[in-house]
């Protein structure tokens, strides 16, 4: 009979169990009771991969049941017209969601007061159009939100790297939100995701976006942690994954919750008895790997030069931290030379592909040494 998998292997899918992030959920609490004061303060929470942004949002979209919330997905932009466009069939399918059309018709009457002609009963803006003003528009568009549901209002941004890197929207972001809570003293508070690089080269030399938010990070899941997102869901259907699959699952997420799910997923798969072993978590780690080599481990491997996928698979074959002299000496036997591998260490540290640690070198992920193992042509 088929085990009845709690797990998802979606990328933002929500789990079956949230487990820890009690930090972020405490700032996140502190900053409700602000804006319920009339002192909104904004959030900035930023990852590696995997590490659940995504599913931080929902949860802390779960929490906030009692203010109006709109979620802004993941998106990319190739300029300012095409950003608005979004923002206002975001706002448009949030309030209809409402199932209010006097919220609905106040929105829109606001925002055809500002915006060029309704055509077919439609909005959209449009670049040329000689009044499109950016900041203003966006001032416009969030005040016509605030006053159509007339409570306060917190705005989600997922992947917020996008809104700030595409088209360069930071300093208008910053300026409008401003106004709208500085000088308007409306209750707007933005809560946003990112991933690490989220700030780098935005911030201006006296006011930099960075400062407009809290900023977190967001920590890897803790042993203790993983252990609660996966057996506490699993004590209804009478599966437990043993204290060593759980250290074995610890060991190869790295506590990232995107790869505990994968993990947890294609090892209760594997499972012969009510007791999952991490003999179990091993053979589910084929399937782990090529799902993570679609989305994103082939593109990083195939993305670097022959000497650095080289240099990778010294480093992986090895299965230990490694000194500077020794990935030389592991790359020489296979033709590659000292400079060339000084070279490829160097871009791959750049690249936050390897990282240092003391003074060895290892890979940044562990599933990723993993999948670079598999590949390896040094045997």
């Amino acid at each position: 009979m088929p085990i009845d998998n709690p797990f998802t292997t979606a990328v933002g899918g929500m789990p079956p169990r949230f487990a820890g992030r009690q930090n972020e959920k405490h700032s996140f609490s502190m900053n409700l009771k602000s804006l319920a004061q009339g002192n909104p303060r904004n959030l900035a929470f930023v990852g590696d991969y995997g590490t659940g942004k995504t599913v931080l949002l929902k949860e802390l979209s779960n929490m906030a049941k009692d203010v109006f919330c709109i979620t802004f997905p993941c998106y990319q932009f190739e300029n300012y017209a095409q950003f608005f466009n979004f923002l206002l069939d975001t706002i448009n399918r949030k309030i209809r969601e409402s199932k209010s059309d006097k919220i609905l018709n106040i929105f829109r009457n606001n925002i055809k007061s500002f915006s060029i002609p309704v055509v077919g009963g439609s909005i959209e803006f449009k670049e040329n159009d000689s009044a499109f003003d950016p900041m203003n528009r966006i001032i416009d568009m969030f005040e016509s939100v605030y006053k159509a549901v007339d409570q306060p209002t917190i705005l989600f941004f997922d992947d917020f790297q996008y809104y700030l890197k595409t088209i360069g929207q930071s300093e208008i972001l910053k300026q409008a939100f401003t106004v709208l809570t500085q000088e308007l003293e409306y209750d707007i508070m933005l809560t946003v995701c990112g991933d690490l690089t989220t700030f780098e080269g935005v911030q201006e030399p006296h006011e930099p976006i960075a400062r407009f938010f809290e900023p977190m990070r967001i920590e890897p899941l803790s042993r203790d942690e993983i252990n609660d997102a996966i057996n506490t869901p699993l004590e209804s259907r009478g599966y437990r994954f043993t204290d060593e699959a759980i250290d074995r699952t610890h060991e190869l997420s790295q506590g990232r919750a995107y790869y505990v799910q994968l993990c947890a997923h294609y090892g209760l798969n594997e499972a012969h008895t009510r007791q999952i072993t991490p003999e179990e978590v091993s053979t589910g780690l084929r399937r782990v790997l090529k799902r993570l080599a679609i989305e994103r481990f082939d593109k990083i491997y195939n993305g670097v030069s022959p000497d650095q996928q080289t240099v990778l698979q010294v480093l992986a074959c090895m299965d230990r931290p490694l000194l500077h002299k020794e990935i030389i000496n592991g790359s020489e036997s296979y033709d590659v030379t000292e400079s060339s591998s000084k070279m490829s260490i160097l871009r791959l540290r750049e690249s936050d592909i390897l990282v240092k640690v003391g003074n060895k070198y290892q890979l940044r992920e562990k599933l990723f040494e993993e999948y670079v193992r598999g590949k390896s042509v040094l045997d």
